[in-house]
Order: structure tokens, then C-alpha cells, then sequence
């Protein structure tokens, strides 16, 4: 489920494998809808660029690749189907018997779509159709070519119509839950994640103490993204802040009711916020300016740079950049003002705002739109 730690766990395979003499990382493809590379959002991009990327490390591949795209320059093109037999199947048939076993990683496949037809994945049967065909050609691929030592490692959220593919061959697939995973488990491992972040060598005494990490880690309710967005918050405020921050957290917590998944990160998202928000910190016109920046965000198609949204928005960039100064915690902004990548982190911070946030703070899609088109 969304906030669970796909992609990090993605990552820390990524990682591992690449540290693994007796592994070969063939690279991996970090899907996304909330990035401004329409190719991380197109399912039909997933094949070439690993074939590319693999390309690049093995010239015995690359060799056996050209002469595929040789054949049939626009490959790229076709449907996945045929492109994973023809860009993986037949040039990793050409390497040596030798190999090490090649790993893919492929993160976050339900937030792919077929962009031929520029419509969210959620709500089009013709990019479900596409997505599923992956995992189809995938099964496929593997059940034909036994012999090669290759293994695909693929994130999802549990979408209907991923779940209910018919792919399922315990011979060459297997599947695994985290939202089903026993949740002693999953906080204990939330746990020792908020230990090591907060724990500083450099720190003469300790400044937290085992019963704030326990309660940070049995409220987040297996929510890594919970863990994750505190413990940047929490350190976000320097010395002279985080105990503060640390202290009220946790007082929150401890008042808040259980028995809602979403009530932590919700909390959470409310304190950043409430700071960010602050009348001794921000005037009230420089707050709603901060929430049309929030909202064209959210609402643009691709993330843009800063020097673009500001253009449209018609501020300066450094008054841009003033706007979410205090919300590095839940968004990025890339250093360079030409760069596009915009963006909040992560999924949930644009649900809250758009749905559960506090009337002062809410925002509406609306908004964001009017802003874009306007500008």
C-alpha cells in the first residue's frame, strides 16, 4: 500500500546487488507520476531503458541489441510484449553462460500508464491493460528461457487490476505483501530505521531516548513514509529546534486517537504546516501566496523548474523559493533555478492538502489549475 517503504526497499536492493560480487545489477526503472520525465510514467519505456542502460555495461549485450534494432529500428514503439523478446529475451540469450545472475528492478509499476493514450493508470482500461501486459511478458520471457539467470524484481501498489492478473506460476514468480507482514515486525524495523537517523557520532550526550523512538515507531502504524517524513523534520530544525519539534511530536502522538491508519502522517503533515503557517513567521498574504505555489505544484502535468513555475506565477524566484522554505521537509526543490523537478515527495502531502487539511490551509485543485492557466 502507498507509504509502506516500496521504494526504499527498491532502493536498498538496487544498493545490495550492486555490492554483490556474485550479482549484476541490470539496472533498474523507478516509475513515478509525480516526476516531469514523462517516460517515468510511460510503461511502454520500462523495457528500452533497462535494455539501454544494460547496454551500456555489457558490450556482448550491446552487440546482440544493435543487431535486434538493426532489424526493426523502432522497437521501442511496438507493444511490451514484443519488446521484451525482442530488446531482453534474444540479446541476454547471445551473453555468455558465464554470467553472473543479471537483476532488474523495476519500482512502483502502478503508477505507469500508457501514455499513447495520456491518461492516469487509475482510471483507464486500456493502461491497466497495459501494465498487466508487462507483468504477462514478463511471466512469459521467463517460462521460455529457463536457462537464463536473470531475475525481475517489481514494486506495485495493490491495484485491482494487478492483483487479479493471471500470472501467477509459483515455478518461475513469487509474490510478497508488506501490508501483511506481521506488524511486530514491520515496527521494529520502523524502529531501528528513526534510531539510526536520529543518532548523531557527533553528539556529546544523547538527546532522545528509547521511549520517543518506540512511540514514533508504533504510531507511524507501518507507515515508512511516516518514519521518514518526521525524523527529516525532526532533524530539519537543527540543534536548537529538534528536541522541540522531537518533544511535540510525540506529545501529539500520545493524545492522538489509534485505530486510523492515516491519523499519524495526517498529524504530521499538520505540524509542518501549522510551523510553516506560523503568524510571527509569515504574513498572511505571504501564506496564501505559499498555498497557490502548493497547489500549481500539484497541479501541473510535469514538474517544472523554479525559474518556470515563478514565470507563470509571476514572482521571483527567490520569492519562490521563500514560499516552501519551510516545507523542505515534504517538497523539492532543486538547487539550480533551470532544473526541473518541482515536486512534493510523496503522494500523501498533496492528499492531505486537497482533502483532510485544516480550512485555513486547505487548498483546492481548482486553485492550482486557475494559477497555471492564468500565469
Amino acid at each position: 500500500m502507498a507509504g509502506t517503504g516500496k521504494t526504499a526497499i527498491a532502493w536498498s536492493i538496487c544498493a545490495r546487488v550492486r555490492a554483490d560480487d556474485t550479482l549484476y545489477l541490470g539496472d533498474s526503472f523507478f516509475c513515478s507520476r509525480s516526476t516531469g520525465s514523462a517516460a517515468q510514467r510511460d510503461v511502454r519505456c520500462v523495457i528500452p531503458t533497462l535494455a539501454q542502460l544494460l547496454a551500456r555495461q555489457s558490450d556482448e549485450f550491446a552487440a546482440a541489441l544493435a543487431a535486434e534494432l538493426k532489424e526493426e529500428p523502432d522497437l521501442a514503439y511496438k507493444q511490451v510484449k514484443v519488446q521484451v523478446g525482442r530488446l531482453l529475451r534474444k540479446p541476454l540469450a547471445a551473453l555468455s553462460s558465464s554470467m553472473k545472475t543479471i537483476v532488474f528492478v523495476v519500482d512502483a509499476l502502478d503508477e505507469c500508464s500508457d501514455q499513447q493514450n495520456d491518461t492516469a493508470v487509475g482510471n483507464n482500461l486500456e493502461a491497466h491493460a497495459a501494465v498487466s501486459g508487462m507483468f504477462e511478458a514478463l511471466v512469459d520471457f521467463f517460462r521460455s528461457s529457463t536457462d537464463l539467470l536473470i531475475k525481475f524484481i517489481v514494486t506495485s501498489q495493490p491495484e485491482t487490476h494487478i492483483r487479479e492478473m493471471s500470472v501467477t506460476d509459483s515455478k518461475i514468480t513469487s509474490a510478497l505483501h508488506l501490508h501483511t507482514i506481521d506488524k511486530s515486525q514491520v515496527t521494529s524495523d520502523i524502529q531501528l530505521y528513526i534510531s539510526k537517523t536520529l543518532y548523531k557520532p557527533s553528539d556529546p550526550d544523547p538527546w532522545f531516548t528509547i521511549g520517543n523512538v518506540e512511540t514514533l515507531a508504533e504510531r507511524a502504524d507501518g507507515l515508512f513514509i511516516f518514519a521518514a517524513t518526521a525524523t527529516k523534520y525532526i532533524l530539519g530544525g537543527g540543534k536548537g529546534l529538534r528536541v522541540k519539534r522531537l518533544t511535540n511530536l510525540v506529545s501529539q502522538l500520545q493524545t492522538m486517537p489509534t485505530g486510523l491508519v492515516i491519523a499519524p502522517l495526517d498529524l504530521m503533515y499538520s505540524s509542518i504546516l501549522t510551523e510553516a503557517s506560523r503568524s510571527d513567521m509569515v504574513e498572511v498574504d505571504d501564506l496564501q501566496q505559499m498555498l497557490k505555489v502548493v497547489a500549481a505544484i500539484l497541479s501541473a502535468r510535469m514538474t517544472l523548474s523554479v525559474e518556470a513555475l515563478a514565470e507563470l506565477l509571476d514572482l521571483s524566484t527567490e520569492y519562490l523559493r521563500g514560499c516552501l522554505h519551510h516545507l523542505h521537509t515534504v517538497a523539492y526543490l532543486p538547487e539550480d533555478n533551470h532544473d526541473a523537478g518541482l515536486r512534493t515527495l510523496h503522494a500523501s502531502f498533496g492528499d492531505y492538502l486537497l482533502t483532510r487539511a485544516a480550512a485555513d490551509i486547505r487548498i483546492t485543485a481548482t486553485l492550482g489549475h486557475y494559477e497555471l492557466a492564468h500565469g
